[in-house]
Formats: C-alpha cells, sequence, structure tokens
C-alpha cells in the first residue's frame, strides 16, 4: 500500500498522472464557471477561491485549494481586507478560477475583462502566463483605470485561470465590467472602455491644468480669491486624472503612481473654499480641515518614497472621511447659495450632486456592496467643469463690466464736479449720522490707534462710563485700565498685546486676542467700584492688517449686583424650600440635636490639650451624625457644610493628618453654628415655625405653596444673567415670593372668630350677621395673627350684643332681619389700617354720657362733643349693658381692644358716618391703626 502510494506521489510530481481536484468549498461561484456560448459576454462576478499565499504555485493547474486556512473566498469585484481573520494589511493576492466550456468552443479566441485598477497584474491560463502589466509584451497598450482585456484561445473544455494582483489598495480585481467575452479585433466595448479610461482622462487632465494656470494668471492681476481657489483646485485635481495614463505606467511604477492619484484628491479642500463664495467663509474650519486634510495627502504622497500599506490603510480611511465632511460642507454652502439666489450655485449644487452621487458609489464599490463601474472620475470631471464654468462666467462678467464702467467713467468725467459735490455731500450726510449714533447710543465705543491711543471719535455714552469728558488722543491704559484690580503683570500683557496687534497682520490678532481681558472693576474718583465689560473686535483694510481696534465697554454694575442679590435670594429660597419639606416637630428636634453636638464639639475641642483616638472619635461621630441628619431631612446647603467639618476630622482619625489645629476646627464649627442659626432664624422668623407643635403643619397658614417656592427657584436659576431686565423682573418675582412667607390672609386669620358667631347670635336671640371681609390685597404677618383674632372676638361680640337689632325691631325699621358687619383692610402709607362697621342701631349717646354721669367720669354740667363722647367706651369698666351676661356688661371689652392695640403700637378711633337718628344713636365704624410692618400688598 505504501509503495503505491508513493508511486503515485512520483507520477504526480513529474506531471504522469492526472490531479484529482479538491473538492470546491460551499459557495464557490468560481471553482465551477460554465460557458455554453459566447454570443452573450458571460459575467464573472461572485465569490472566487483566494489566497494571499504569494508562490508561483498558485498559477499551477494542480495546485491544491483544500486548505481552508490558506485558500479563501471572496467577492470579485470587491475588497480582500476581510478575507482573513487576523485582519492583517497585504499587497499580494490571488484570484483562481475553473472553466467549463461547451465543446464547441474549443479553438475561439476570447477576451476576459479583468479591472484592477493600477495593480500590477499577472494572468496565467493552464498555467501559462498570458498577461502582465506593467511591461507586457502581448498588447499595444498598458491600461490603467480601464479593464484590461486578456486575451487567449480556449484550447480544451476545462481550462484554469489564475490572476495575481499586487496593489496597496487591497482591493484586487476592483470593479465592472468583470466577464468573459469572444474576442473581435474591432469591438466597441473595448474601444470605449479604453478612450473612456484612457484618452479621455488624460485630455480632461491637460484642460483642467491649462485652466488652473490660467485662473492662477487671473489671480496675480485682479487679487481676488475665488480665482486663486479655482487656479488650485484645477492644478491639485490633475494628478487624479493624469496619474493613471497609460504611457506613464510604463516610465514609473504603478505604486507610486497611485499614491500621487489619490494626493489629487486633495483638491476636495479647494472645492470646498470654492463654494464658500456662493455663502459665508469658515476660517477656523478652513484652518485645520485644510491643515489636517493637507497633512494626510502628504503622508500618502511620501509613500512614493517610504511605502507603508498598514498605514495607508489607516491614512486613506481617514481621507475619505474628510473628503465627504468637505462635500457635505459644500452641499450646504451651495444650498443657501441656491436660496439666496446666488449667480453659478444652481450648476454647481447639481453637479456637486452627481459629484456626491458618484462618490457614494465609488465607495460601496470599494467596500464590496455593489458591483458597478467606478464612477468618480465623471463625477469629478462634472464638478471641476462647473467650477472653471463659474469662475470664467465670473471673469467675463467683470470684463463686461469693466467696460461698461469706462463708459460710465468716460461720461462721468463730463460732470465730476457735479459728482465730487454730491459726493461729498453724502458723506457728510453719513459722517453726520456716525457721530449721531455715537452721540446717542446707550453703549461705550471707542476704537484705538497705532501708540494705544484713543482716537477722537468716540461714543458720547463712554463719558458716562468713565465718568469724564477727557477721552480723546489719550493712553488707553491710563483711561481704562488704571485704578482696576487687574495686576500689574496682565496690564503689562494687555499693554504688549495691544501694541502687537494694531499694524500687523490680523493673524496676530486671532494668537493674541486671549490675552485681551473681558472683565474687570475699576475705581472711581469718588471711591466707588463699577464692573465694566469689554468686546474687542479688529478693523482691518483690504491687506487683512489691523489698522484699528475697536471696544465695546458696558458698565455691568448693576447687573453683577442684580445677579449678586438673586443669588442670595436664590440660595434663601433653596432653604426655605428644605425646610418646607420637614415637618415642624422633625425640624425642631433636628436644630435642637444638632446644636448640643457642635456646642460639644466645641466644648471638647477648646478643653482638650491635643488630639487622643477617644477624643478624634468622638468628634467624628457627633459630626457624622449631624451630617446624617441633614442628608435625610434633605438639608443640602447645611449637608456640604457639615462635611467640610467632618472631613478635618475623617483625615485626623485615618491618620492622613497629624497636625491638631484646633483655631481651624473651632473655624468649621463656627460655620456650621452659623448655617444652623439662618435655618433657625428662617424656619422661626420667615416661617413662623417657632416652637414644637405650634401652628402643626407650616402649610396651613403659609400664603406661599412648596411648589411655587420650587418653580421660582427654578426660574431664578435659569433667568438670562445678561439680560438686566430679565434679572429685574426675576428679582422682582422673588422678592414678591418671599414677602409673602410668613404672612396669611386676613379672612383666613378670622375665620374661627367668624365661625363662633352664629352659636353667639343665637344665645342673644338674634340672627347670625353676614360677615364681609374686604382684604384689597393685603396679607398680614402671622405674628399679628393673636392680636386680630383677640380684637375681632370683641368687636364682633360688640357688635351683634350692642349693635345689630334682633329681627323684629329690623324689619320695623325696613331692614332686612340678617344684620351684616363689614371689614375693610388697607395700607395707608406707613400704616395698616382697619374699618370696622355694622348695619345695627349706631352708637346710642345719650346713654353713654348718662353712664358716664352716674358713674362719676365726668362732671352732669359737662358738655361733650359727641366725638369726646365715643372716648368714654374705651375708659376701663365702661359698659352699656343693663345686666351682666356671659357675652357682656363686664366693662372689658373696648378697654381691652384699645391696650392690644397700644401694646402693638397701635390706635383705635370712632368716625361717624351720619347725622343722628331720631332715637338720639349715630352710625359710626371703629378705625384701627397697626404699624404698615405688620402686613403687605399682594
Amino acid at each position: 500500500m505504501r509503495l503505491l502510494s508513493l508511486i503515485v506521489t512520483l507520477a504526480l510530481l513529474l506531471g504522469l498522472a492526472p490531479a484529482r481536484a479538491a473538492d470546491a468549498p460551499a459557495g464557490c461561484d468560481s471553482c465551477a464557471i460554465k460557458v455554453d456560448s459566447l454570443a452573450q459576454p458571460t459575467r464573472l462576478v461572485g465569490k472566487w477561491l483566494f489566497t494571499r499565499e504569494d508562490s508561483p504555485a498558485n498559477a499551477a493547474v494542480t495546485v491544491d485549494t483544500s486548505d481552508t486556512t490558506k485558500w479563501r473566498l471572496v467577492k470579485a469585484p470587491g475588497p480582500w481586507k476581510h478575507a482573513y481573520d487576523d485582519k492583517k494589511n497585504f499587497t499580494v493576492g490571488w484570484y483562481r478560477g475553473a472553466f467549463d466550456f461547451a465543446p464547441g468552443l474549443v479553438g475561439q479566441e476570447v477576451v476576459v475583462m479583468v479591472n484592477a485598477y493600477m495593480g500590477r497584474t499577472k494572468v496565467w491560463i493552464d498555467g501559462q502566463e498570458v498577461y502582465e502589466r506593467p511591461l507586457d509584451a502581448n498588447v499595444q497598450r498598458y491600461y490603467s483605470i480601464q479593464p484590461i482585456p486578456v486575451r487567449f484561445k480556449i484550447t480544451q473544455p476545462h481550462e484554469t485561470i489564475a490572476i495575481r494582483v499586487d496593489t496597496p489598495l487591497m482591493t484586487g480585481i476592483y470593479m465592472l465590467p468583470f466577464e468573459l467575452r469572444k474576442y473581435d479585433a474591432h469591438d466597441g466595448t473595448l474601444v470605449f472602455y479604453q478612450v473612456w479610461g484612457g484618452e479621455l482622462r488624460l485630455v480632461i487632465g491637460f484642460v483642467v491644468a491649462f485652466f488652473g494656470l490660467f485662473f492662477l494668471l487671473v489671480y496675480s492681476k485682479t487679487r481676488y480669491a475665488l480665482y486663486l481657489t479655482a487656479a488650485l483646485a484645477s492644478l491639485v485635481i490633475f494628478p487624479f486624472f493624469a496619474a493613471p495614463a497609460d504611457f506613464l505606467l510604463g516610465l514609473f511604477e504603478p505604486e507610486k503612481l497611485t499614491y500621487i492619484h489619490y494626493f489629487g484628491l486633495y483638491s476636495g479642500f479647494f472645492f470646498y473654499l470654492f463654494t464658500q463664495f456662493f455663502h459665508k467663509f469658515t476660517p477656523r474650519v478652513n484652518k485645520i480641515g485644510g491643515g489636517l486634510m493637507g497633512v494626510l495627502a502628504l503622508v500618502i504622497l511620501s509613500m512614493t518614497v517610504h511605502p507603508n500599506i498598514d498605514l495607508f490603510q489607516h491614512v486613506r480611511s481617514i481621507y475619505f472621511v474628510l473628503m465627504l465632511a468637505f462635500g457635505l460642507g459644500c452641499v450646504w454652502q451651495l444650498w443657501n447659495g441656491v436660496r439666496a439666489g446666488k449667480p453659478g450655485a444652481r450648476v454647481l449644487f447639481v453637479t456637486l450632486l452627481i459629484f456626491l452621487a458618484s462618490g457614494i458609489n465609488d465607495m460601496l464599490l470599494a467596500l464590496g456592496e455593489i458591483a458597478t463601474i467606478s464612477m468618480i472620475f465623471t463625477g469629478l470631471a462634472a464638478f471641476v467643469a462647473a467650477v472653471l464654468y463659474v469662475a470664467s462666467n465670473s471673469f467675463a462678467n467683470t470684463f463686461v463690466e469693466n467696460k461698461r464702467l469706462v463708459t460710465e467713467l468716460t461720461g462721468m468725467n463730463e460732470n465730476l464736479e457735479a459728482i465730487v459735490a454730491e459726493r461729498t455731500l453724502a458723506l457728510r450726510q453719513k459722517t453726520a449720522d456716525i457721530q449721531s449714533m455715537l452721540q446717542n447710543m446707550p453703549q461705550g465705543v471707542l476704537t484705538i490707534v497705532a501708540g494705544n491711543r484713543i482716537h477722537p471719535e468716540y461714543s458720547a455714552y463712554l463719558e458716562t462710563i468713565f465718568e469724564t469728558t477727557s477721552i480723546a488722543d489719550r493712553d488707553v491704559m491710563q483711561l481704562v485700565f488704571s485704578n482696576t484690580n487687574l495686576g500689574a503683570d496682565t496690564l503689562s500683557t494687555i499693554e504688549v498685546s495691544i501694541a502687537s496687534c494694531i499694524g500687523e497682520d490680523a493673524m496676530n490678532y486671532e494668537f493674541n486676542s486671549h490675552l485681551l481681558v473681558a472683565e474687570f472693576e475699576a475705581r472711581m474718583p469718588d471711591g466707588r467700584l463699577k464692573a465694566l465689560e469689554l468686546s474687542w473686535s479688529p478693523i482691518v483694510n483690504e491687506s487683512d492688517v489691523v489698522e484699528k481696534l475697536m471696544v465695546c465697554v458696558r458698565d455691568v454694575t448693576e447687573l453683577k449686583r442684580l445677579a449678586n442679590e438673586a443669588s442670595t435670594q436664590r440660595r434663601e429660597l433653596e432653604m426655605i424650600g428644605e425646610i418646607l419639606s420637614v415637618s415642624q416637630e422633625k425640624f425642631q428636634d433636628f436644630m435642637q440635636t444638632s446644636m448640643a453636638f457642635v456646642d460639644e464639639n466645641r466644648a471638647l475641642t477648646e478643653q482638650a490639650s491635643g488630639p487622643t483616638a477617644e477624643l478624634i472619635t468622638q468628634l467624628f461621630r457627633n459630626m457624622h451624625t449631624v451630617k446624617g441628619n441633614a442628608r435625610t431631612y434633605g438639608l443640602g446647603n447645611l449637608t456640604n457644610t457639615v462635611h467640610e467639618a467632618e472631613q478635618a476630622y475623617d483625615d485626623l482619625r485615618k491618620g492622613q493628618s497629624t497636625e491638631w489645629e484646633p483655631e481651624t476646627l473651632l473655624e468649621q464649627l463656627d460655620a456650621v453654628r452659623s448655617l444652623l442659626d439662618e435655618y433657625a432664624k428662617i424656619n422661626d422668623t420667615k416661617l413662623g415655625r417657632k416652637g414644637p407643635g405650634r401652628r402643626g403643619n407650616v402649610e396651613k397658614f403659609l400664603m406661599v405653596e412648596k411648589a411655587q417656592v420650587t418653580q421660582t427657584l427654578q426660574a431664578m436659576q435659569g433667568v438670562d444673567t445678561n439680560n438686566i431686565d430679565a434679572m429685574r423682573a426675576a428679582l422682582l418675582e422673588t422678592q414678591k415670593l418671599l414677602r409673602r412667607i410668613g404672612t396669611e390672609r386676613v379672612q383666613d386669620v378670622l375665620a374661627p372668630v367668624a365661625e363662633s358667631l352664629p352659636s353667639l347670635a343665637k344665645e342673644l336671640g338674634k340672627e347670625p350677621p353676614v360677615v364681609a371681609i374686604h382684604d384689597n390685597g393685603v396679607l398680614v404677618r402671622t405674628q399679628i395673627s393673636g392680636l386680630l383674632k383677640n380684637l375681632s372676638t370683641h368687636l364682633f361680640r360688640n357688635a351683634i350684643d350692642h349693635g345689630i337689632e334682633s329681627p323684629a325691631v329690623r324689619l320695623a325699621a325696613g331692614k332686612q332681619a340678617v344684620g351684616r358687619i363689614d371689614l375693610d383692610v388697607t395700607i395707608v402709607g406707613d400704616e395698616l389700617t382697619l374699618v370696622m362697621r355694622d348695619d345695627g342701631q349706631g352708637m346710642a349717646m345719650a346713654r353713654i354720657r348718662q353712664i358716664a354721669t352716674e358713674r362719676g367720669l365726668v362732671e352732669p354740667s359737662t358738655r361733650l362733643s359727641d366725638e369726646e363722647t365715643a372716648q368714654l367706651i374705651f375708659l376701663p369698666g365702661f359698659s352699656t349693658a343693663e345686666v351682666v351676661t356671659e357675652v357682656s356688661g363686664r366693662g372689658v371689652g373696648m378697654d381691652a381692644v384699645k391696650g392690644f392695640l397700644e401694646r402693638e403700637g397701635g390706635h383705635v378711633n370712632v368716625r361717624f358716618l351720619g347725622v343722628q337718628a331720631a332715637n338720639g344713636n349715630r352710625p359710626f365704624e371703629l378705625v384701627i391703626g397697626l404699624p404698615a410692618a405688620f402686613a403687605i400688598a399682594a
């Protein structure tokens, strides 16, 4: 058996025995290409056997392709980048296929169309080399972009083809046509591809280069950047068109021409520059993008000397991404140009879309997603033609316009004096307009000229800002930057930066503008500080040289003050919102325990002669407890401050800090205690929740919803800090909210008293009166709620008892059976005024005088006016009740009212409303006055 195997092996090596073909792998389209007829071309597109092992044996008919670690299937046309799992880059790839020809086709000549896109290519038929590029003697021409016609004669029904491609593009069989067709010396298809990818491409390349030189000459005369951009785009694109030329492949290595060919795509950057003339310029994008793409282009060009396949593949990908980015930028520029009706924008936009479509086609072709023909040359040719057309049209229009201007100038010379006078008048008008603008604009504007001097023309508001009229021709450092909070080093930098910009290229300003300060504080002659903001702008001439620097000065003192005030109010609102989220009892308990811990830490620190482990642990435990409780209750402002004190103890506890600094520790405790006091003050004074259990839940008496506090806080955080009107509006709204905190509506304060009146009226045999309270938008402080309740208790009871009659008496007098009590609340000047009246029988003047005489309060002979008589009701023990009851008759009602008011700085008076009635009574109202600090206008 071993002998038989040895004989078979020797036979195979000597070619005396037929080779056994390995089983074709699944999905292999090239393993059995059946050709039954040559009437129509046979498409060879599909999956082909492929290997990167570069060995001459791969061309042999008998080569073993069963080893899947070496032989793979790749799409053709398509890239071979991902043929192997290790993803390594390689430049040489072998394709292998087998033709099964119908017996009747043997003896005929055929052509295999293979496009390897400038790559070195060799083709074998049944192990016999039939084509090599470059330096192939079997064809009359070299083929570059157009497909290679590999010509051979069918000698047997089964023919094996091997194709070796050496290319840094890692895309061997690049594009269509990839087919087998009958050979015909006059085949028009072959001629078309040869002209389209060869002569036509070269002709277009030289035409574009010629126009590029032409526009370069035009630019040298006109200095118009559009012509320079068109020239550079045309000259840089030339290698892309010309490098694949057939005659160059006979002189230079294909790899060098490939890199030069790709370098020509840098023209895409100049296309982007050209489209900016139709919308707007993007200097920063131009500098960064153009520089980056230029570096990539030079790296690709350097590979003509030092090739590096790994670097080339990475650079090429980034290169294409930048090309796509610039292409999209061109679309945006031209689309805006079309919308603006710019001449030439439309034709450029249409050809740009063609170019982008061809680029997308070639990108998908390079990725192997589609099998088609490379169209980038066609798209680029169309767009370049449009660029040259637009540039030529601009030049032609300029030429025609110049001729027209010459004609006009000839006519203008005849009336030169009148024209000069007209222009002079217009100039004077424009100068007057500028002066008027400078005199009336509410902003400081000045210009700095050479020598750091201020130009005499400046806005009048500048004098208001700097509070001086001595501005013109002064040194800018002396006027603007003297007496500021800027250091000497900063001032020196500003002075040098200004001097280095004026008279220099605008680029110098770009380099130094970050050194020119934008904000500082200046001290005025009377000692006041002003916050000033500066914005700098260069004024350049046609040569892009900075002639002056324009400075806009803005007084933002008020804006800063409002911002600081807003910050303070925002912090207070945050603390209020935090407190409102905790019940009164829990908050009071937290405050008591926290202050106790802080006081304990202070005592321990002051008494300690040095740190001990037990002391540090106790200090840390106390502060950690305070922080934990603060975090639990959501007191964020307090949590952050306590954390700093806790961290100092923690560092001592962990040995990260070994120095015992009691002064620092006490300062931190003072900060915590100060913030605790602030929370307590807001809770006790602002929110009126002092003492455990008092008033229960704060929402019961606050006139501000917690949601409104949160909403106002969010509005404060979102206000535009550069808009002084918005800042003022936000502050007013916040102040209004803060003023309402700790206040109540009068109706809510007096509601319990009003609810008790029906039972009182029933006890007196009367109908419950209608109580109408008119607060006129006035809110009262919670600290006088008790006073108002006490006052209303006495006044409402007196009105029902002494004033309002029984239903029968009221009906007999022509009144409604139900009485009415009115209370009007207003703020007049610095006084809170409450006016109370009822529609009862009025004040019994005779009865009051009688009782006063009987009790010896006045002499019988004394004559008192009604006003003096009315004041007797406020005397201690005075009462007009005939019988002492649970309601009245003890003589403490109006006396108590007066006493309550006087203790709070208030007063009460009687004001008569009309003439004396038939029964001797007079209608009246009680006027109560309290300090206005006890109320606010909502």
